[in-house]
Formats: C-alpha cells, structure tokens, sequence
C-alpha cells in the first residue's frame, strides 16, 4: 500500500540522512563515532517512521470527525467513500497482509450487485472492500459495529446499515433499506450470510433472509470467499499472513428470479464449501 511505502521510504531518507550528518560534524572515523552515528540514524529513522505514521492516522480520524452520525444519508460520497476505502486498504498493508485474489474477471459490470462471504475475521470486510476498490459496496453490519469511535462516522456516509438480530422487524427494515438502495441505483450491496464470525473457521448455517435483497430486485449476486484473515493478529508484528479472495461465481439476475432465497442459500453455502473444504 502507497502509505504504507512511503512512511517506510521517508523513514528510512531521514535515518540515512541522520547518520549522515552525524559523520560530517564527527570527521574522525572511529569504531565509536560509526556505531555512535549507526545507532543515530536507527533512532532517528524509528522516531520519523512514528512521526509520519501519527500524521496519517490524525488525518484519517479528523476527516472522520467531519461527518455527522446524527444524519441520514441518501447518497455516497465519492470523497469520503475514497478516504475510507483507503483507510481500510492501509490497515491491510499496515497489519502484513499479502492478499491474492483470483475471479476479479467474473465480476459484472455496469449493475449493481449483492455480495456474499463467509466471515472469519473483523479484516473480512477490509480486505473485500481493499479487492473490489473500483466498487461502492455498502455493508449490512451488526448494530455494534456503529459504536466504534471514528469507523461509526466513515460506516455512516459510506451507508453501511445497521441490523439489530435480536429484533426481527428492525432487521426487516434494513433489508428493505438495502432493496431501495439497489433499485434506486445508490450503491451495492454486502452480506456475510452466517450472521457472525466463524471462530473455528467452519462455514455456519447461512441466514436465507439476506439474500432477500437480490431476489425482491433481481440484481446479480457475487459470490466469495475469504480465507487467512483469521491468522492476521497472531502473526502482526512477526510475519506476514497470506489472506486469499476468490469470487467463486456471479448468478445472474435471471437465476436469482428462477431460484427461492433458501435454494440459493444451500447453493451459495455448497460453492462455498467445496472451495474452503469445510
């Protein structure tokens, strides 16, 4: 990821120029004097790094604190929706990930979609949303998610909706959100059928009820699946983790009309399966 790189490369110039200047004002090449001035421009590359690393965080947490979460909004902002599409692609970068993609050519063009994933990690959504960057894709969240200081603020202008599970017809509303947003061409749309994160990485029984907003619209349905994204926080800081995102398959419209959500979703469930092997 650019940021990423470049807080790396900037560090590095100015620990390189550290040591640097530390050898021209101490002309007197000693064992000391380059250990000393080594050792200077490691500091000083650490500080820089920290430095920069700062300054891209408060810019991402203060354009959050631009928007209002009071507001309802109609519309996605290309702006915002860049910002916070990058935000995610630099957590990715950031946390080691190294994210192989295969299926990008199955994605339909020129429509809006539903997608469909299963679910393993908290980065599950960044990496989808990092992959398919050239789409706006809003996703249908647990209500919790929306009381996370500064991500709340980007979820909402990104117009992620909110589902409550405990309560049904707070759940049917978001799903009708999600239909209106379809047909009235706003934005895309992404489900984790499972409901919640599968922490022994078994696919779980899928909730058909999702899948509702491609059959009452009729819009395509792309189906993925994630695997590595479980491993991130074990292995940050020491290795990379190899996260894959493959797009098993687009039904059409036409066979979303032809087929019941139940049908679709023990279909989904098996393509599913079959690429994760369990």
């Amino acid at each position: 990821m650019i940021l990423n790189i470049l807080n790396k490369v900037l560090s590095l110039l100015f620990g390189i120029g550290c040591s640097c200047y530390y050898f021209y004002c101490h002309q007197f090449w000693t064992c000391e004097n380059i250990l000393k001035g080594i050792g200077a421009g490691i500091i000083f590359f650490m500080f820089a790094w920290f430095c920069i690393f700062l300054l891209i965080w408060l810019f991402f947490l203060g354009v959050a604190l631009t928007i209002n979460t009071k507001k309802e909004y109609s519309r996605v902002s290309k702006i915002y929706y860049g910002i916070f599409n990058y935000w995610y692609s630099y957590i990715c970068s950031l946390t080691g990930m190294k994210i192989k993609v295969t299926g990008l050519e199955k994605m339909p063009s020129g429509t809006r979609f539903l997608t469909v994933c299963n679910h393993r990690s908290n980065f599950d959504n960044m990496v989808q949303s990092a992959v398919l960057k050239h789409e706006k894709i809003a996703y249908i969240s647990k209500i919790e998610n929306f009381k996370i200081p500064f991500a709340c603020q980007y979820m909402t202008r990104a117009l992620y909706l909110p589902i409550d599970r405990g309560h049904p017809k707070k759940a049917l509303e978001t799903i009708t959100k999600a239909i209106g947003y379809i047909n009235n061409d706003i934005i895309s749309v992404g489900v984790f059928p499972e409901g919640s994160r599968s922490k022994n990485c078994e696919l779980k029984r899928f909730k058909a009820g999702c899948l509702r907003v491609a059959e009452k619209t009729g819009c395509p349905i792309v189906v993925c699946t994630i695997q590595g994204t479980e491993k991130v926080h074990k292995n940050f800081l020491w290795k990379k983790t190899v996260v894959n995102f493959d797009i098993l398959r687009v039904y059409s419209g036409e066979e979303v009309k032809a087929s019941s959500t139940v049908k679709l979703a023990d279909e989904i469930r098996e393509l599913m399966l079959e690429k994760l092997g369990k």
